[in-house]
């Protein structure tokens, strides 16, 4: 009697458990227009060129590193077949204005282009 009420139950938790499987997920019934609105937003974010200028500290093929007056440290990457305009002109050392699209930080990779690197102006005393 145990056994055939075992049988029935574990029967019984496994017809329960397969037919959840076989149900159809909800329908997405979003028209779409919050994530189109994010998508230009992002967009057009990635599309605003930005600049820092700083000491060019690093300079490898495909990435190179710029120092700010506050000592922070970002490195941009880049394509080795298409080197930014400028960077061939600078060297290790020099004072730079990079000129960029998308967003650098500190601790995070560059996850943009970078548009040009051009020697900057000394300061006049």
């Amino acid at each position: 009697m145990k056994k055939t009420l075992m049988v029935f139950a574990c029967t019984a938790l496994l017809a329960a458990s397969l037919s959840a499987c076989g149900s159809k997920p909800a329908e997405n019934t979003d028209t779409g227009t919050a994530s189109s609105a994010a998508a230009s937003s992002s967009s057009s974010e990635q599309q605003q060129e930005n600049t820092l200028t700083g000491s060019l500290d690093e300079k490898k093929n495909g990435m190179f590193v710029v120092t700010d007056a506050e000592g922070a440290a970002y490195e941009f990457t880049y394509d080795p077949s298409n080197t930014p305009k400028g960077l061939d002109d600078a060297a290790e050392g020099d004072s730079v204005t990079v000129t960029y699209t998308g967003t650098v930080s500190e601790v995070d990779s560059f996850d943009g282009t970078v548009v040009s690197v051009e020697k900057a102006e000394a300061a006049q005393n």
